[in-house]
């Protein structure tokens, strides 16, 4: 009888290869120096617990050392022990099974690729301090994991490495943890704060996508750019502090933040892709820092769609402290037309009207550059404002003033405090704690602006 060459190929790759052996209910593969890999455990049921040491039909010693690809895959255990001689996971090795528990040993190196894909059950996880890898989609679906903390030594996380863990609520990062790539935390619903190490000097395009909880993000002094929607769809986000170090925002890098209340662009920024504020329907005032140069179409669309599908303007106030104004560059999000509009169909009337109830403040010698400028020309109002910043107004808070420090109180938990020099270049920036206040220290003496909540109050430090 003629064997097809389909299935003779089936049997010299998918037999269990003759260097295997089974010990305890478990196939291990000898790897032929004394140790040996976990090759299946695909029948494994309930709590499982792997040796340290196994022995194959002729007594021969072996020291497990390794999990092979997919081991675990679709194993319907509850509990799994690893022995303290364990330095590899391999790619998918519990992938869809419905482990709950792994008690991981100190030893473990590294957990391959895919390693707890689509882990439903799984809740609790303790990484081992000696581990230096972690592949990508290592815990995407994850769906139960509520904390995670990633021990020093580990420099890297890959694509969508928690992606779609919905109730995963805490994330400690280590100091070494310096690159990421993209979606890493894309659609953790609920993830509530997340402090990203110093050294990172980029965040990838939809690092944390769609995480709806998140309201606190802490960026490092190095960072330099954030790509395209990294954190769109954070719906949760009332305000946020950006370093000094940025010098370029992508597409989409705060879309539809709907609840993200005013923002300050530092001087550092000189690039601001397409959409980077699109539809956040909070966003009353916006400052552009001095040295940015390029917007990209539609990146300060703070609107609101209504039901009846027209636009209500969110934005009353934006603040441009370049005395050059800035130019509109097509990057290929948005439709190639400049303007301040981008993707939405606005009629002309609404159009006219963002022109007309936005006031637009600019330096007091680069009024009439504004107003001859491409686009900034159709703002009606044009003011000159020489600090960018809004003119001081009552504040429900308390300033006071020391020698080279101030401390504001009586702020809500959360609220951002913004400390500009009378140059209108923002000094320092602090978010109030559940004492509601914020202390800035090591000031030099002279006239400083504290902006929180909206509002201005004008102070001495001497």
């Amino acid at each position: 009888m003629k064997i097809s060459t389909f299935l003779l190929s089936c049997a010299l790759t998918c037999a269990i290869p003759a260097s295997a052996f089974e010990y305890e209910g478990l196939e291990y593969e000898d790897l032929g120096d004394g140790t040996a890999q976990l090759y299946s455990a695909a029948s494994a049921t309930g709590d499982v617990e792997i040796p340290a040491t196994v022995y194959d039909a002729e007594g021969n010693a072996y020291t497990v050392v390794a999990l092979r690809k997919s081991s675990f895959r679709d194993a319907q255990v509850s509990t799994v022990t690893f022995p303290e001689t364990l330095r590899s996971i391999g790619s998918s090795a519990f992938a869809h099974s419905t482990v709950k528990y792994i008690k991981f040993n100190e030893g473990l190196e590294s957990i391959d690729r895919n390693a707890f894909y689509d882990c439903k059950s799984l809740d609790n996880v303790v990484l081992p301090s000696t581990l230096k890898e972690l592949g990508e989609m290592a815990f995407i679906y994850c769906e139960s994991l509520m904390k995670i903390a990633i021990p020093e030594g580990v420099t890297s996380l890959g694509m969508a490495t928690f992606k779609e863990c919905v109730r995963l609520e805490t994330v400690d990062l280590p100091s070494t943890l310096t690159n990421f790539e993209e979606q890493v935390f894309s659609t953790c619903y609920s993830l509530e704060s997340i402090a990203i190490p110093e050294g990172t000097t980029f965040l990838p395009e939809s690092f944390c996508y769609q995480c709806t909880q998140l309201t606190d993000i802490q960026f490092p002094s190095t960072l330099e750019e954030i790509r395209n929607g990294a954190f769109a769809l954070c719906y949760g986000l009332e305000h946020i502090s950006l370093p000094n170090s940025l010098t370029t925002m992508r597409n989409g890098a705060f879309a539809n933040c709907y609840n993200l209340q005013e923002v300050v662009v530092p001087s550092s920024v000189r690039t601001m892709g397409s959409d980077v504020f699109y539809q956040n329907s909070s966003m009353k005032t916006i400052t552009l820092g001095e040295n940015v140069e390029v917007l990209g179409y539609g990146t300060l669309g703070a609107w609101e769609v209504l039901a009846d599908n027209s636009h209500r303007w969110a934005l009353t106030d934006i603040y441009s402290l370049n005395p050059v104004p800035p130019h509109f560059e097509y990057d290929g999000f948005a439709r190639p037309e400049p303007d301040f509009f981008s993707l939405e169909e606005f009629t002309e009337e609404e159009k006219t009207q963002f022109y007309a109830t936005v006031t637009l403040h600019v330096p007091d010698t680069a009024v009439d550059a504004y107003r001859t400028a491409s686009l900034w020309s159709a703002f009606s109002n044009i003011v000159g404002d020489a600090t960018g910043i809004s003119a001081p107004t009552t504040m429900p808070t308390t300033v006071e003033a020391g020698e080279g420090s101030l401390h504001v109180s009586g702020l809500e938990s959360g609220t951002v405090a913004m400390l500009y020099n009378t140059a209108g270049r923002l000094v320092a920036t602090s978010t109030a704690m559940t004492s509601g206040s914020v202390h800035f220290d090591a000031l030099p003496a002279g006239i400083y602006m504290v902006r929180t909540a909206g509002k201005s109050h004008k102070v001495m430090v001497r």
